[in-house]
């Protein structure tokens, strides 16, 4: 019997996701979710034809989803019996930002990533709810700030199987990088990164004061050569990328290799942020048996939990209190507060949602008077 992926959410990364996998061999139906059934089905068409062009045979099928039904929702992944979840459902985009002007975009960035968690936290948050309702036993993919969502639903027994992109974009480049400088093929190197989304700036040849804390080896062979390619400088190398929604190929191709792993009887070593609840990224085994950290040479996994907390600072995020509560670092809730007004400390899960709708309302204020309508 051929497995069922459902993709939740059809924003800019969802629909790149749904092209991804119209492409794919050996998956039985895409089921595509979201609340707008027009655009929705108008979409699936698109990807359906496209997929054809290039001489696919796509099964794919929407329905319409409302992930603040939770009844209605549970309901529909009780009938769909999915194999695979993938949600990319946030309240808003991460990219807005960049739309308005220079200076008062560099203004809202200061303030970090982090300040943004309610945003991303509280759809992804009624989606664990409605499955937990659902009794669902399959696999749950989350793409909106896997890293810190993940932990905040692992305090509240709501944790998916693992998130997709941000760490998993940095380790190709380390790879490809590795692999010339040794003058061996790619497919001949392995490397076991563990880091946080906090360190992609850096990772891409952003300018930062600080570099996030990581651990970083590479193979050949089988043997240590991190050292040898010195793997610290290709990690931290200059690697312009094409910034804003273009992004969104780059993490749709992780999100489509890990769910080809998934359904594959072989498995792979990949890396995926936020696996079973753990804050940042890590090395994983994937296979039809989910998604476990991998063991790491010179690494215990506690080792890796301790210079992922220590990361989540960077993106504006002091720590995780036992029962979700998000603390943001001063210098963040300082600088979200001077510049929309928006003034949150702490974030307990339960007001994520409140603090979302103000938060876009500021933004989309803030926008406005900058002359932009967002």
């Amino acid at each position: 019997m051929t497995p069922t992926v459902m993709l939740i959410g059809l924003g800019g990364l969802g629909s790149v996701i749904l092209e991804l996998l119209a492409r794919e061999e050996g998956l039985g139906e895409i089921v595509v979710a979201s609340r707008d059934a027009a655009r929705g089905t108008a979409r699936c068409n698109l990807a359906r034809l496209g997929a054809l062009a290039q001489g696919a045979l796509p099964a794919i099928r929407f329905t319409p989803l409302d992930l603040n039904n939770l009844e209605a929702v549970a309901e529909t992944v009780r009938q769909e019996a999915p194999d695979i979840i993938l949600s990319t459902a946030t309240m808003q985009t991460w990219w807005l930002p960049d739309l308005l002007p220079p200076e008062q975009a560099a203004a809202i960035k200061r303030a970090g990533f982090g300040v943004w968690l309610p945003i991303h936290l509280t759809l992804t948050m009624k989606l664990m709810q409605a499955l937990r309702d659902a009794d669902y036993r399959g696999l749950t993919l989350t793409a909106p700030f896997p890293d810190v969502v993940n932990p905040i639903l692992g305090r509240l027994g709501l944790a998916p199987s693992a998130g997709v992109g941000n760490l998993d974009e940095i380790v190709p480049k380390v790879r490809l990088l590795s692999a010339a400088r040794l003058g061996v093929p790619l497919e001949a190197v392995r490397v076991f990164l563990v880091a946080h989304h906090a360190l992609e700036p850096a990772a891409f040849g952003e300018p930062v004061d600080e570099v996030p804390p990581y651990f970083l080896r590479v193979e050949h062979g089988g043997q240590d050569v991190t050292d040898a390619v010195c793997a610290d400088e290709l990690l931290l190398a200059p690697y312009p990328v094409t910034s804003g929604p273009a992004t969104h190929f780059l993490t749709a191709g992780c999100a489509v290799r890990l769910i080809r792993a998934l359904l594959s009887p072989g498995g792979a070593l990949l890396h995926t942020p936020g696996p079973h609840g753990l804050p940042g990224g890590y090395p994983v085994v994937v296979g039809p048996n989910g998604v476990q950290p991998a063991p790491v040479e010179g690494l215990t996994l506690a080792e890796a939990v301790a210079i992922n907390e220590r990361s989540h600072r960077f993106d504006g995020i002091e720590r995780i209190e036992p029962d979700g509560t998000a603390v943001f670092s001063p210098w963040a809730a300082d600088a979200l507060r001077d510049t929309l007004g928006h003034d949150c400390r702490m974030l307990p899960p339960a007001d994520a949602e409140g603090r979302a709708q103000e938060l876009i309302a500021r933004f989309r204020e803030f926008a406005a008077r900058h002359g932009v309508r967002v």
